[in-house]
């Protein structure tokens, strides 16, 4: 029930956010826009979109570092099926799914791949607002954005500082969970603790200040060549904007997709996009057929291929028991390997 509740708030939400950003919209001029686009840019961005697919795999390596080793291929596999996962399903299913992938590649316990998703989600997150801060420094955002990027900042702050505290006090916290499960036996009490205890593994980078550098410096890299992936889309378009106004636009609408949204951040990808564009003087239906079409570009191609790797999997759809939960693999409705 919850969870179709959380879905219904969701899709609700991206309509009400799609039905704000097409107001005013003119069907002529867009259509003549969409006409005149240069189809050879759409797909050099949609090729370039895979260098930071690359990087994240790259640097998800580092963060599973301490762990049972996994191939860089591996990583791929379950990053590029996670994110379809996010694409196609709601509530960021995706997630489970890529932990559960790189478990059955590589051995890795799915409670240690979430806790490392969620240092990769944070820092992220962080990158974001840096964006974010030097836009609200530079230039006059609309007023929507601007407590948006104060309460994350504050959001991501506090997050962030929880997991460095969880990390370097872990053993200590383990000590506590084994008290606890003792306490609480059963099968219950043990799935949860051994889950938060594996959790935890995942956090090791949070304890290597040069490891956890080595993050940061690739997530800057990451969201520099996804702004050029919104720059490349852009020259299929007869209109101009400058590269820190892609990078604002970068910022806004990664910050906003971590709200709920039907499946795929419609509606909460496309506001703050088409906000960000009319704020630096791109005219609204220009602004509109733009996001409209870079959200295709970053959206069909990995979905794509994520679902090409799923049936090469022989999974067929997303399992829904608890995340540790050992089953036979008919339960997953996995077909021949």
């Amino acid at each position: 029930m919850k969870r179709r509740i959380g879905l219904l708030l969701g899709v609700l939400l991206s309509a009400a956010l799609l039905a704000w950003t097409l107001r005013g919209m003119h069907p002529k001029e867009m259509a003549r826009i969409l006409q005149g686009l240069r189809i050879e840019w759409l797909g050099a961005g949609a090729m370039f979109y895979f260098i930071p697919v690359l990087l994240r795999t790259w640097r998800w390596g580092i963060l599973l570092h301490g762990l049972p080793p996994a191939r860089f291929g591996d990583r791929f596999v379950a990053l590029a099926i996670g994110y379809m996962g996010n694409n196609l399903y709601p509530a960021r299913a995706g997630e489970v799914l890529r932990a559960y992938v790189l478990q059955r590649r590589s051995g890795i316990r799915i409670g240690a791949s979430l806790g490392t998703i969620v240092v990769e989600r944070v820092f992220d997150g962080w990158m974001m607002l840096l964006l974010g801060m030097a836009a609200l420094l530079a230039f006059p955002l609309p007023g929507l954005l601007r407590p948006a990027v104060i309460g994350s900042s504050l959001l991501f702050g506090g997050a962030l500082a929880l997991l460095v505290g969880i990390a370097h006090a872990a053993e200590r916290l383990r000590t506590v969970l084994e008290r606890m499960a003792r306490r609480w036996p059963g099968r219950p009490g043990e799935w949860l603790f051994g889950f938060l205890s594996r959790f935890m593994d995942g956090l090791q980078v949070l304890r290597a200040p040069s490891r956890a550098l080595a993050v940061a410096g690739l997530t800057a890299l990451i969201w520099l060549a996804e702004a050029g992936t919104y720059g490349l889309v852009l020259m299929a378009f007869p209109f101009r904007t400058s590269f820190f106004s892609l990078l604002t636009m970068t910022a806004a609408v990664n910050l906003a997709t971590a709200l709920p949204s039907a499946p795929g951040y419609i509606g909460t990808f496309e506001a703050p996009g088409v906000a960000v564009l009319r704020a630096f003087g791109i005219p609204g239906p220009a602004a509109i057929a733009y996001t409209l079409v870079l959200h295709l570009v970053l959206w069909l191609p990995i979905t794509l291929v994520g679902l090409a790797l799923l049936l090469r999997e022989g999974l067929r759809k997303i399992p829904t028991f608890p995340p540790e939960q050992r089953v036979a693999p008919s339960t997953w409705s996995e077909g021949p390997r």
